[in-house]
């Protein structure tokens, strides 16, 4: 390479100017570059490429927020039953209730059906009304309503006899309603609960001193009061309830000049025997 001495410096050569035809190849590649980021900036739409690139976006969470909804649906984290709450069972336990229902803590919330719940549930014996709820939180709420029971009977367990006629099973024995003693049929049973619910509507005082009821045949029973002086013979199938309309008027007159356990028979309508 030549080399130029200048002012006591040695400098290198000057490099030659670049030709004509060079510069002009130069100049047209830029141009093509700038032609063809043009062309591919018109031939794009703008707004489809955000929207395109926003939809993308939105199915990547919804993909992934599903995965972890299935996820913790699996585990159990969530649409899955967590506490069962159960109301106005005042007779059936609640373990019994929730069984027959079918309805159990760590269900699949999905997979709860409350017409079939509430369906099995009514046809318990004593369950008059049933109401069954779902949350969001994951809870159920189970609401009964039972029949007043009108007696009493005792075989393993107590059982109350309802106005349906129907025994329900007892959690204890409540002392405000007599104890049949005495094999009954249904139909006994159904015939006597219509004759209860209306002493118990009607004549209340009177309802209030049965304490035992012995049925003696399949339309006759014996009711015995609580202070033990009486003992009244009747046809429970009279729905009329007449017998204890005409034994109120005899207790208030002749009562008290009847012997202690004395018997009033009123078998027969409007006519009154006293053993």
């Amino acid at each position: 390479m030549k080399k130029i001495v200048q002012l006591g410096r040695i400098v290198g050569k000057k490099p030659g100017r670049r030709g004509a035809n060079h510069l002009q190849r130069v100049q047209l590649r830029r141009e093509k570059r700038k032609t063809w980021a043009q062309d591919f900036g018109r031939s794009l739409d703008l707004k489809k490429v955000v929207w395109t690139l926003l939809m993308v976006a939105i199915l990547g969470c919804l993909g992934y927020g599903s995965w972890k909804g299935y996820r913790a649906y699996h585990d159990g984290r969530i649409l899955t039953v967590n506490r069962i709450e159960v109301s106005g069972n005042h007779h059936w336990e609640t373990s019994r209730l929730l069984e027959q229902a079918g309805l159990e803590v760590g269900s699949k919330m999905p997979g709860v059906s409350v017409r079939s719940a509430r369906s099995e549930l009514l046809q318990l014996p004593g369950i008059h009304e049933v109401s069954v709820h779902r949350s969001l939180d994951g809870g159920l709420r189970v609401e009964v309503q039972e029949e007043d029971v009108l007696a009493l009977r005792h075989t393993d367990a107590w059982e109350g006899l309802t106005p349906s006629g129907a025994w329900m099973p007892l959690r204890a024995a409540e002392n405000d309603v007599p104890v049949i003693d005495g094999a009954m049929t249904p139909q006994d049973a159904a015939a006597l609960a219509v004759f209860l619910s209306g002493a118990r509507a009607q004549y209340p005082q009177l309802f209030g001193s049965f304490s035992q009821i012995n049925v003696r045949s399949q339309d006759e029973a014996d009711i015995f009061w609580r202070d033990g002086r009486v003992r009244v013979r009747l046809d429970y199938t009279n729905k009329s309830l007449n017998s204890l309309e005409f034994l109120q008027a005899l207790l208030v007159r002749e009562k008290d000049s009847w012997n202690d356990g004395s018997t009033v028979d009123l078998r027969v309508e409007g006519y009154a025997y006293v053993l």
